[in-house]
């Protein structure tokens, strides 16, 4: 029997992205397939297997070749791509653990890496999820039902988790501290995405579809979390206000020149 979801995570370790290594493992199952075919077979949109295809195709992974003006894709030699991959990870191994330790470190200031792609921010939101310890704070207003295995090895290790969001959605079953705010209640099909998390006061990410496009910013930088952080406790004490109020607060100020 294949061991499809161990050999998915095998391949993300070495390098693979997650949709990578599915449309990768589709054509090691069924050599000589469309991308037509893969997306239908994967239940994926056309335009991200092709995307992924092209991305293994330039990596080297796979080849393509058209058979009465259809391009049909295949996997290269598996046990060369394996040999390969094991060599350049040896002789990157040793040049960094070479040249590394001859870095000298200027300060300890954390850097800012930015995030071109909805793919690339959701790997980085489940790897901070990951590596959480004692709590994390979300504003969001996607569904984190996707997110439910991670959520759950989180709430194993105690780990409080506190979701803030504008989107009315009942988080009850994930066993999360869930704020909804119903006052400012979008639809999510109607509003822009983002995503905001900081996690154990070390590290944080925000990230949005401003203008159509997903773009986002991770970082260890203390001013970073802080603000994240305090962003979205804010958020919460204002929605309890509200609620002891008994209504929403909006404050409307105008300027007379």
């Amino acid at each position: 029997m294949i061991k499809t979801d161990e050999i998915i995570e095998n391949l993300e370790k070495i390098g693979f992205g997650k949709k990578e290594a599915e449309v990768f493992l589709e054509l090691v199952k069924n050599p000589g397939t469309n991308g037509s075919q893969i997306a239908k077979n994967l239940g994926y949109q056309r335009t991200t297997v092709y995307q992924n295809l092209d991305i293994l195709q330039k990596k080297g992974y796979i080849s393509s070749y058209l058979d009465k003006e259809i391009t049909l894709y295949k996997t290269m030699n598996l046990k060369e791509i394996l040999e390969n991959y094991n060599k350049e990870i040896n002789g990157a191994t040793k040049f960094l653990k070479d040249e590394l330790s001859k870095v000298e470190v200027s300060g300890t200031q954390k850097q800012f890496y930015n995030l071109n792609s909805f793919e690339e921010i959701k790997d980085r939101f489940k790897n901070i999820l990951k590596r959480a310890k004692k709590i994390v704070y979300i504003n969001t207003n996607l569904n984190l039902f996707e997110y439910e295995k991670e959520l759950k090895k989180l709430r194993e290790k105690d780990v409080r988790i506190i979701v803030f969001s504008f989107n009315k959605i009942d988080y009850s079953s994930l066993g999360i501290e869930a704020y909804i705010r119903e006052s400012f209640n979008f639809n999510i099909t109607d509003s822009e995405k983002r995503i905001m998390i900081a996690a154990d006061s070390s590290v944080a990410m925000i990230a949005s579809n401003y203008e159509g496009e997903f773009c986002g910013t991770y970082s260890e930088n203390k001013l970073l979390v802080n603000t994240v952080t305090e962003h979205i406790k804010n958020d919460i004490h204002l929605m309890k206000l509200e609620e002891s109020l008994g209504r929403s607060i909006n404050r409307i100020i105008t300027l007379d020149f």
